[in-house]
């Protein structure tokens, strides 16, 4: 009678999963190497973010299970990011304020891709977004965009049992 009262687990191992690809895509040397994001720590930031946002756009088009999942996958990230601040030195002090910043940039720029994608002109509009935020050079910012909408489509095109089971890649 009170199921609807239990809030959805993901599977961690899943969420794993996704975790490892959308990292395992974002580390892809393209994106650096034509200069459409910096090959930075924050610039990697960017990467992980813009991937993941479209892999948590994925997960919830499943629904309330995709939703939990989404939620998994991204407190993953974040426990990933706070090791990696942890790892660089940075005392334990700021780590809260740090992983708060980085939360914010992190869940902005998800949402201006989120509308982004779901504008009329996807392209454009997804091009205006990471000229704000991520590629100030508005051809380089063309052409991530470009990048970006393709492993989309691969993204979308991902059946529902890869995305309950997590992708080997993307």
């Amino acid at each position: 009678m009170f199921n609807w009262l239990k809030q959805k687990q993901a599977d961690k191992a899943v969420a794993k999963r996704w975790r490892d690809a959308v990292t395992a895509e974002a580390r892809k040397p393209e994106p650096y190497l034509k200069g459409w994001v910096t090959d930075t720590i924050y610039g990697r930031f960017n990467m992980v973010t813009l991937v993941a946002t479209l892999a948590m756009r994925r997960m919830r088009g499943l629904g309330g299970e995709g939703r939990a999942l989404s939620k998994a996958f991204s407190e993953l990230l974040f426990s990933d990011f706070d090791h990696a601040l942890r790892e660089n030195g940075v005392g334990d002090s700021s780590i809260a304020r740090r992983i708060r910043k980085m939360g914010e940039e992190f869940f902005g720029l998800a949402k201006a891709v989120d509308e982004a994608l779901d504008a009329g002109g996807a392209k454009q509009a997804l091009s205006e977004v990471l000229q704000r935020n991520v590629q100030r050079d508005a051809e380089k910012a063309d052409e991530l965009a470009s990048y970006l909408i393709d492993l989309n489509v691969d993204i979308e095109d991902l059946s529902d049992a890869k995305v309950n089971a997590g992708p080997e890649s993307l």
